[in-house]
């Protein structure tokens, strides 16, 4: 495969981002959604990376409670005791996958499903329905200083709600709903506009609000379309769609690592629907490509450090790192061209996982490409390790949750778009879109 980015200058980055056939007009979502976005090879790569990840919620899974370990050893031979309630959301989703996939029997779905939302319902500590971010994972007690975080609520949440809709004959919904109506998501705004970014016992509300763009669409849409509870719709309005840059013309709300533009994008279709305010589909491909770009030019810059950045090797987003977790990503608001959040490159294959769906080529390409040249350094029993950098020979001894999960859930999307017509089918998706003032922008298959 050539490089898909090869010759940026003068070509629409949507091209890059979907497959059109000559003299067919083909809507984004269309292109992205559909199992002919993607070659029989590259979706027998995509079925493989899937199977791997999933296995992940499979083994890390606490035998007694369901929940997830938050990382766990590439090897498979950890004991990791703090599992994450987003994580957990991740996992819930990959159980509805594992049974349209055949790799589990629905009733194994609904059982282990089951396990996590009983427990967490009946089980685990909470503050007026909101559960801390970390919890232990045998026993649901809350780690040390672990904060009550909304975002990582809301990706549990979500999750609980996708199986809610993959298994509608099951008390299932039931659960799900129960846990998500007891939340009391007016609590969390502290009497203001913005949510509030969590809430610790120690302190009292966290000294944040998600008042620009960030991942926290996710988060404002469930606390809008709350049966119980819910914010004032014109909250969706009051945050600022920025700050803003510019690529090819084009301009785009920015936050450096990709995780930002993809954990919303999973599960909620901004592909066909949009609001008064932005097109949050094309917002995330313009920042997968903006972060192609500019690390292709950061190799250019400093080639002995990151002359490996390429069409063939991208990817940034929060990670391991060899001193620790990182941040990082790409590009920077400040126009000068120098490396930022101590960038250093490395690569973290979960940053094209995640924009699997929104950028389909180029993201299946450098995952090919790492897979291959790298071999089981990087790939194994989980699919791809956390990080890695080409120029030094580091890579993480781990996996993390979270970016297994986005990678394993935009890999189904790109060939069947599963999560979105799963989710989009549960109430509290219709009403938020509603409320929000999204409009139906699709286009019929012709």
């Amino acid at each position: 495969m050539v490089p898909l980015l090869a010759g940026l200058a003068g070509v629409s980055g949507l091209s890059a981002c979907k497959k059109v056939e000559k003299n067919e007009e083909v809507t984004v979502a269309q292109a992205s959604a559909s199992s002919d976005a993607v070659s029989a090879e590259d979706d027998a790569f995509l079925a493989d990376l899937e199977r791997r990840c999933y296995r992940y919620f499979e083994e890390t899974a606490d035998p007694d409670t369901g929940l997830i370990a938050d990382r766990w050893k590439a090897d498979g031979s950890d004991t990791w005791d703090t599992a994450g309630i987003a994580a957990t959301g991740f996992g819930l989703t990959g159980h509805a996958i594992a049974v349209k996939r055949g790799w589990i029997t629905k009733d194994e779905g609904i059982a282990r499903s089951r396990k996590v939302l009983l427990f967490m319902r009946d089980k685990v500590e909470h503050k007026r329905g909101f559960y801390y971010q970390f919890i232990n994972r045998s026993t649901g007690e809350r780690e040390p200083n672990s904060p009550a975080s909304t975002i990582d609520n809301a990706l549990f949440v979500v999750g609980a709600l996708t199986t809610a809709e993959a298994f509608p004959d099951s008390d299932i919904p039931a659960i799900a709903n129960e846990i998500y109506n007891r939340m009391d998501w007016a609590w969390m705004l502290d009497g203001n506009e913005f949510l509030q970014h969590g809430w610790k016992p120690e302190e009292g509300f966290l000294k944040a609000e998600w008042k620009t763009y960030c991942e926290h669409m996710v988060l404002l849409l469930l606390a809008v379309g709350a049966e119980k509870n819910p914010i004032p719709p014109a909250c969706w309005d009051v945050w600022e769609r920025g700050p803003l840059l510019e690529f090819q013309g084009e301009k785009f709300a920015h936050y450096p690592p990709l995780f930002i533009h993809q954990y919303s994008q999973a599960y909620f279709d901004f592909q066909n629907y949009k609001d008064k305010h932005l097109d949050y589909w094309r917002n995330s491909q313009l920042a997968t490509l903006a972060q192609i770009d500019y690390m292709k030019r950061l190799a250019e810059a400093y080639p002995d450090q990151m002359g490996h950045y390429s069409d063939d090797l991208w990817g940034l987003t929060a990670s391991d790192g060899p001193d620790g977790y990182k941040d990082w990503g790409a590009p920077y608001k400040d126009p000068r061209l120098r490396p930022w959040r101590g960038v250093d490159g490395t690569l973290v294959p979960s940053a094209p996982g995640g924009s699997l769906a929104i950028c389909p080529e180029p993201s299946i390409h450098t995952l090919k490409v790492q897979k291959d040249r790298f071999g089981d350094q990087v790939y194994g029993r989980y699919g791809f390790a956390n990080a890695h950098n080409p120029r030094t020979g580091w890579v993480s001894e781990y996996c993390l949750a979270i970016d297994t999960g986005i990678t394993l859930l935009m890999a189904e999307n790109t060939r069947s778009g599963y999560v979105w017509n799963t989710f989009m089918k549960h109430p509290a998706a219709v009403r938020a879109f509603e409320r929000a003032g999204f409009k139906n922008i699709q286009k019929p298959n012709k």
